[in-house]
């Protein structure tokens, strides 16, 4: 019998809705990281929830085949930013909570957002920030 080399993890979203985690193969990894460099640009927090949002997607595209007309926004669109068709998003908006989306990153895009070293550089770079030792 074949060994896989990750480890799968099922969790429930605030709807009931039982998914599946497990590293994202490579095609969707690409996009998952596409989306991921908007975070660089993020002015505001709705921006970094669509960045969150739009990451969690696509992350979680194959527990929703067939449940919504189109998961992927036109080319179009994803050019702009927004890589979820809307229905597949607003849904998403509803049924996510941080620590999910915390989560879904870590496992499947392999991003410890909550790793208390990142957390505490990020503190650092604030302070220096605000007394301008940066």
């Amino acid at each position: 019998m074949a060994t896989t080399a990750y480890n799968k993890e099922s969790i429930e979203l605030q709807d009931g809705k039982e998914v599946t985690l497990q590293p994202l193969p490579i095609g969707r990894l690409r996009r998952f990281m596409k989306a991921w460099e908007a975070f660089g640009g993020v002015k505001n927090d709705d921006e970094g929830f669509t960045v969150f949002v739009n990451c969690a997607g696509i992350a979680l595209e194959g527990d929703f085949k067939g449940q919504f007309d189109a998961l992927k926004a036109p080319v179009s669109e994803q050019e702009k930013g927004e890589f979820l068709s809307e229905e597949y998003k607003e849904y998403l908006e509803d049924v996510l909570d941080l620590d999910t989306i915390y989560r879904i990153l870590d496992v499947c895009g392999g991003l410890k957002l909550n790793d208390p070293k990142l957390l505490e550089a990020v503190e650092n770079l604030q302070t220096e920030e605000q007394t301008g030792t940066v």
